[in-house]
């Protein structure tokens, strides 16, 4: 036991501890505290290959004062703190002060946070284009398949998504009371300067009015939306269900593609739907490639399958699979709608008895031709089934009918079916890992633009870790522990402690930086990191 507990002692002698008393006969270089394959040096590669004038970033122009920031220095620090989930900007001021590879990145500047808010408002426009950057650097890195993509969009709560809303109702009442509260106050200020000049104005008015000018705008608003509520912070929001709550909330939207799962289109809207959002997500989506790629097949949900929607993409020629907008209430009714067949060269109906309607003629809806067809067969033997009109069943087919149709017909096929089904493992993953890895579950900015801004900024950030992959890979670099190790130990070998990076720095080593073409490459048949 005695022999045990000496050991014990001894051993405890030789614990590794700091010695804060060391001092360096050399100070020790920065370049050498941040590894080779750190995302500092890849997005400081990334940002120093673009031209940020041709993006449309504010320059600065002043001569005067003190020298503003570069663009690029503030670029690179928000893609940095994007890329470590740091989307405050103080805390992001914090970063560049205690973070040492963003004081490697920032060479030892510190900008505040409010320098890096007005590189933020300014240039909201200029940060989404970084995210259609990173589409097509990924395309060139061969990151890009072109050949499955898939569609969806999430629901995140806005920044101000409480539940102090006003309702139609109460904004109406509220509107009218402060009419009879101004009308009462103005009456009561002329009064007061017949009898009194100069007579100064009560406290508040100036703020009673805004409030008024407020609320009109709110109702303007609510009654071109068709909606009930509104939020006096965040008026463009709309409510929505998030996480099976009513919130106030903005639709995100993302095109994936199936490869690497590089994001090559990403929206955010304040439709509590995804209607109308199939054919411009395609479109930007072709736009950010910036190839051409006609064949490639988008696999997306029902809230795709809006009929106006799928008629739209085919006569684009756009390759989709969405299932049709149809509705689940008569899905298991044998003699539901799908289930009658229309013949556009023949313009018939054909029902699942094989009997063909007669033609009603047409009405128009929403500006559409509305074909009409009913059935005069009274002794069907299944008129009971089909239909409780005593007039027979009645058909209407529309201008997208066609087209449903043919979507019904093509998810029938085992191969198409196969093709739908990676949908849900290509883009929902995504919608995973901004909400859970990146912990991105409500909005940190306020309306709908810099909401834009937000979700480009998020989407050019996984598509930036996908480019990080694979820009080590090419480079061929360890890990980041294993780089550590062998450097402690040539570094042991030599002198006996770290001094050598230091001596090395001033030696004139040459950065990694200066001999990297990963951002130069252009062969999209590289094999890109997944």
């Amino acid at each position: 036991m005695c022999f045990l507990g000496g050991a014990s002692k001894k051993m405890m002698a030789h614990a590794i501890a700091p010695d804060y008393g060391q001092q360096f006969i050399f100070p020790p270089a920065l370049e050498d505290w941040v590894p080779k394959d750190h995302p500092a040096r890849f997005l400081r590669e990334f940002v120093d290959q673009l031209d940020l004038s041709l993006l449309g970033f504010v320059m600065p122009s002043a001569t005067e004062g003190r020298p503003p920031y570069a663009p690029s220095l503030l670029l690179k620090i928000w893609l940095y703190g994007y890329f470590h989930r740091i989307r405050s900007t103080r805390k992001l001021e914090a970063a560049c002060r205690e973070h040492l590879s963003l004081l490697w990145l920032t060479g030892l500047i510190q900008p505040d946070h409010n320098s890096l808010w007005r590189f933020w408002r300014d240039n909201q426009r200029a940060l989404r284009e970084i995210f259609k950057q990173t589409v097509q650097v990924a395309v060139r890195a061969g990151c890009v398949g072109l050949a499955l993509q898939a569609l969806d969009g999430t629901k995140i709560e806005a920044c101000a998504a409480g539940p102090s809303s006003w309702s139609r109702e109460y904004m109406e009442k509220l509107l009218s009371a402060l009419d009879e509260a101004l009308a009462h106050t103005e009456l009561a200020i002329v009064q007061e300067e017949r009898a009194q000049p100069g007579y100064r104005l009560p406290a508040g008015l100036a703020e009673r009015q805004a409030l008024r000018e407020q609320i009109k705008g709110g109702l303007a608003q609510l009654a071109a939306d068709g909606r009930a509520y509104y939020h006096p912070v965040e008026p463009e929001a709309r409510r929505m269900k998030v996480d099976g709550k009513n919130r106030f909330a903005y639709n995100a939207q993302a095109l994936a593609d199936e490869k690497t799962g590089v994001i090559v289109a990403c929206e955010a809207t304040r439709q509590e739907t995804d209607v109308e959002q199939l054919v411009p997500m395609i479109e930007q989506g072709r736009e950010n490639v910036g190839i051409a790629a006609l064949n490639t097949l988008t696999v997306a949900d029902t809230g795709y399958g809006a009929g106006a929607d799928l008629r739209a993409a085919s006569e684009k020629g756009l390759n989709v699979l969405a299932p049709p907008m149809e509705g689940s209430s008569t899905a298991d009714q044998p003699y539901a709608t799908r289930y009658f067949h229309y013949d556009a060269k023949e313009r018939t109906v054909t029902c699942p008895q094989g009997k063909k309607l007669d033609h009603e003629g047409h009405t128009t809806n929403k500006g559409q031709r509305v074909e009409r067809y009913r059935c005069h067969w009274r002794d069907c033997p299944v008129r009971a089934q089909c239909t409780r009109d005593p007039k027979g069943r009645q058909l209407e087919v529309r201008p997208h009918t066609p087209q449903v149709q043919a979507m019904r017909e093509r998810l029938q096929e085992p191969p198409a079916r196969a093709l739908w089904s990676q949908r849900g493992q290509i883009i929902e993953r995504i919608f995973a890992q901004i909400k859970q890895h990146e912990g991105f579950r409500r909005w940190t900015v306020w309306g709908l633009a810099a909401v834009k801004t937000q979700w480009a900024m998020l989407c050019a950030t996984l598509n930036l870790r996908v480019l990080y992959q694979t820009w080590r890979t090419k480079r061929g670099t360890r890990p980041v522990g294993a780089q550590m190790a062998a450097r402690l130990m040539r570094q042991r070998k030599k002198w006996g402690f770290a001094l050598t990076t230091a001596t090395r720095h001033m030696a004139g080593r040459r950065s990694p930086l200066a001999s990297s073409t990963f951002f130069a490459r252009s062969n999209s048949n590289q094999a890109c990191a997944s």
